[in-house]
């Protein structure tokens, strides 16, 4: 599917200071009799749906937010996670000289990369697991997220509902998502060391709602007062097997619906306007590349959701401890290792 946006492949004539700006940082929009030049053309991809209310419409909606401020155009491919359809998307991306192109998914990097090589001259973004922060280019900056302040945080607010036994579904197997959920059993165990941990699930996908579903019943099934999920499509399922059962969640997208959302107590949010938003502006001054961030609770990459007290079955002191664990992380007086 493409979701388009006015985007004219036009050259990069702008200057602009390079900030890693918090959520909050804004700009006025563009005046009316600005130079077209001025403006940054972007070509995005996502592996999903750009509605999943989680990873892929983070960068979705940064990239509506820049463009609303005369920032950039853009372009948006969904659905790109199979190289053999991505890789041509970002090679016409290139050809037709477009400033920035994001490969935002795991599933991207290889076929950004190879891409790049063929193109110096124009700029993109890769993203992956901490592995991927030391392989940046020249014109290929790479991206990630704290999985340890993702997972433990998530932990944290799990384990602050004193609920338990508190089951987990997740997406797949791979490396970053396992460091995710140990950081998440960490986070529980801080919080409230009398917690039991049920076994993992795994629902084999990022988006298959069904499977998502099924695991959550079956954790229900195995007495879970609580359950957590990553996101993504398959928080839907989480939240719709939830919500039935009446058990409380974390980590369900507003995706999933007004009733799933109605047992979510939160979700830790990924925030992409920071980071697009510095991108564009290296961009437009001639300093991209060479470099890998991540996305922090320090820098605005990441947040939480307003502590929903599921019609008063969680602690009233779950918002102020959750402010006070993200004070610490932030001044360095609380460690996650």
């Amino acid at each position: 599917m493409r979701i388009s946006r006015s985007l004219a492949f036009i050259a990069t004539a702008a200057t602009a200071a390079v900030v890693l700006a918090g959520c909050s940082g804004s700009t006025e929009p563009a005046a009316s009799d600005e130079p077209a030049s001025d403006v940054i053309t972007v070509g995005a991809l996502t592996p999903g749906n750009a509605n999943d209310g989680a990873f892929n419409q983070a960068l979705a909606d940064a990239l509506a937010e820049l463009e609303d401020e005369g920032l950039i155009t853009y372009e948006l491919r969904e659905q790109m996670a199979d190289p053999a359809e991505s890789e041509p998307v970002i090679a016409d991306f290139a050809s037709q000289g477009v400033d920035l192109i994001i490969g935002h998914g795991i599933e991207l990097g290889d076929a950004i990369f190879s891409v790049a090589e063929d193109f110096p001259d124009v700029s993109f973004t890769a993203s992956g697991g901490a592995d991927i922060l030391e392989k940046y280019t020249d014109n290929v900056e790479t991206w990630t997220y704290d999985v340890a302040q993702v997972g433990y945080l998530s932990g944290y607010i799990a384990g602050l509902t004193q609920l338990s036994p508190v089951g987990r579904v997740e997406s797949m197997e791979l490396d970053f998502v396992v460091a995710t959920d140990a950081f998440f059993q960490q986070g529980v165990t801080a919080a409230n060391p009398a917690a039991e941990l049920l076994p993992v699930v795994y629902a084999g996908s990022f988006d298959d709602a069904e499977a998502a579903a099924s695991a959550t019943t079956g954790l229900i099934g195995q007495g879970a007062q609580v359950v957590y999920t990553t996101g993504d499509g398959i928080a839907a399922g989480v939240g719709a097997a939830a919500a039935e059962a009446g058990v409380p969640t974390v980590g369900v997208s507003p995706a999933a619906g007004e009733e799933a959302l109605s047992v979510n107590v939160s979700t830790v949010d990924l925030d992409m306007y920071p980071i697009v938003k510095a991108w564009v502006e290296e961009v437009a001054a001639g300093e991209f590349g060479g470099k890998g961030v991540v996305s922090t609770l320090q820098n605005g990459g990441l947040a939480y959701q307003e502590i929903n007290d599921v019609d008063g079955t969680i602690p009233a002191d779950v918002a102020t401890k959750v402010e006070e664990l993200i004070a610490g992380l932030t001044d360095g007086s609380i460690t996650i290792s």
